[in-house]
């Protein structure tokens, strides 16, 4: 490696004092070493000559009486290196247009401050607003309401008199996360909740809905954004006992889903693709709660997101009474805060889940194991929900320890086929003559059970155990993840000429993250040798580009790696590799 020329020299704690300053959080990180910018002679920095502007229509909403959600405009684009956000003595760097504060002091005024940062550091003036979260909040979404409303804070609110959940047997698919106390946390890539308090329709309100339900959620949020779905749907009976609710969905089902970027309906009946309204909306930021609704109306279903319509579906419902549900898949880190439903008031129907699996051949039938004495404890009937395959068709008993029924199919006209699954059921009362009694599906057709669960009827002064839920702390801020993009100013692909130079270029995309952490700055190797360092003064994100001289690099396999550096050396260093070759003149 050729002689370094230093391009600039400043003491890094002189550099970065600033940003440790002003990047005032509740538990500040230790001094960060000196970190001197230096180019060796055969590097050149290509600065962003982006304008810095200050961001734009800054404007507080509350869901709560102890929260604020900021949002605001990227004036000029989003090219930036994020956005620098300061509240009541604290400060948050993030990398999207919205953000929420939350366990704030219901009655006090709370100042907001929003700078937008280039990928160097810099801040620009700041868009300023103030509320007092306690008077900005609109409980107007209140009106139309069943009490009482559910809060996902603990344990306690999943209790079976309330809440069904279908995890597969999963028992680590649930969690809690800080957010104004606790809220319910998605920890794993599918698992439905539903609801034991049915929605009845009732009468007309003043928005013409005869039914709905209500869902604050930050989500859905996940490590593949394109896969990541929330659904909020409504099942009749006897669909509501089905087990993870997948397509084709159930006859009468409505089902809003919920995806990343937009929202739409998937009602079934035939509804013409043409009348459908599809909404879009920014991506989901972890951590900034919005409100969803589902209203039913006599003629209609429509979906509002923070009260704007964004999807709807022409028709009448089959039903007047459905189980709501809500499906998650992929979504993990999606919190889960309040749900609520309206329309005519009903009881909870209390039900439990127990998940059994596939069957192994005993005895000629299809065995699913024993279901233990306290499973079925002050209970008062039982639903066995099996999925099912046979090599032919032929009529299937279902076997409750000495008793035995009929299976009955979940959808009407459905028959059993070898390589597609059906789901059938059966009903048995209790209390069972059979101790720890062994579920059978017997049957000349030869069947086979991929899935199966019981729905447990509770009576009302049923205590079954509450879910197992893990206490996670609040995320810690995370550095971005670099790309790296190598290419040769004369060439396109991975083999480069001899000479010339590369252009380097190093992204700090997007983090799905709530918070990100001040990066203290780059440096970049070739082929191990550091050829540029470049401090940050605690940006957020952004793009570099060097121009690096090819003319003294032999012919053969190279690589370029870049490291990410935080401010709190507390925080993981994130690097990206990429490799090139030279070939022989």
């Amino acid at each position: 490696m050729q002689r370094r020329k230093l391009i600039a020299v400043v003491g890094g704690l002189a550099l970065l004092g600033g940003a440790v300053v002003v990047l005032r959080n509740e538990s500040a990180p230790p001094p960060p070493r000196a970190f001197e910018r230096f180019l060796d002679e055969k590097v050149e920095y290509v600065p962003d000559t982006q304008r810095l502007v200050t961001p734009s229509d800054l404007t507080l909403t509350a869901l709560d009486r102890t929260s604020l959600r900021a949002n605001w405009t990227a004036t000029g684009g989003l090219g930036y290196g994020g956005f620098e956000v300061r509240w009541g003595g604290r400060t948050r760097l993030v990398q999207g247009t919205e953000t929420e504060l939350s366990d704030l002091d219901a009655n006090a005024d709370v100042e907001v401050e929003v700078r937008a940062l280039d990928a160097m550091g810099n801040r620009s003036e700041p868009a300023t607003a103030r509320a007092v979260p306690r008077l900005l909040y609109n409980d107007a979404w209140l009106a139309g309401l069943v009490m009482p409303i559910d809060l996902f804070d603990g344990p306690e609110a999943l209790a079976p008199r309330r809440w069904r959940v279908f995890d597969g047997g999963n028992t680590d698919c649930l969690g809690l996360r800080p957010l104004n106390g606790k809220r319910l946390e998605i920890t794993c890539d599918r698992v439905d909740l539903q609801s034991n308090v049915p929605v009845r329709l009732g009468m007309p309100a003043g928005d013409g809905a005869v039914g709905r339900v209500v869902l604050t959620t930050d989500g859905p949020i996940g490590h593949g954004r394109g896969d990541s779905e929330l659904r909020i749907a409504l099942v009749p009976e006897p669909f509501h006992d089905l087990g993870h609710l997948v397509e084709p969905f159930p006859p009468g089902a409505v089902v809003l889903r919920v995806t990343p970027f937009n929202a739409y309906f998937d009602v079934g009946g035939g509804v013409p693709a043409a009348d459908l309204v599809t909404g879009t909306f920014p991506p989901p930021t972890p951590g900034v709660r919005h409100r969803w609704e589902l209203r039913v109306r006599p003629d209609r279903v429509v979906a509002l997101r923070d009260g704007v319509e964004v999807a709807s579906a022409p028709g009448t419902v089959p039903w007047t009474v459905a189980r709501p549900r809500l499906v998650f898949r992929q979504a993990q880190h999606t919190l889960v805060d309040t749900f609520a439903m309206g329309g005519a008031p009903d009881s909870p129907v209390p039900a439990a889940v127990v998940t059994l699996g596939p069957s192994v051949r005993e005895g000629g039938a299809a065995s699913m194991g024993n279901l233990p004495d306290p499973v079925l404890h002050n209970a008062s009937s039982v639903r066995v929900v099996a999925s099912v395959v046979a090599e032919r068709t032929a009529p299937i008993t279902v076997e409750l320890g000495t008793r035995s029924a009929p299976a009955v199919f979940m959808t009407p006209n459905q028959e059993l086929h070898p390589s597609r699954a059906s789901v059938v059921y059966a009903d048995f009362p209790l209390p069972s003559p059979d101790s720890n009694p062994k579920l059978r599906l017997r049957s000349d057709g030869n069947v086979t059970v991929y899935e199966s669960h019981v729905v447990v009827a509770d009576g009302q002064d049923t205590r079954r155990p509450l879910p197992r839920l893990t206490d996670r702390a609040h995320p810690d801020p995370r550095v971005p993840a670099p790309t790296l993009s190598v290419l040769h100013e004369s060439a396109s692909g991975a083999n480069f000429p001899r000479g010339g130079k590369a252009r380097v270029t190093v992204e700090l995309p997007h983090a799905e993250v709530r918070e990100i952490a001040a990066i203290k700055g780059l440096e970049v190797d070739l082929d191990g040798d550091r050829i540029a360092v470049l401090p940050t003064n605690g940006s957020a994100g952004g793009r570099h580009e060097f121009l690096v001289s090819l003319d003294d690099v032999p012919t053969g396999r190279h690589e370029f790696a870049v490291r990410v550096l935080p401010v709190d050396e507390r925080r993981e260093v994130r690097s990206q590799e990429q490799t090139f070759d030279i070939r022989p003149l």
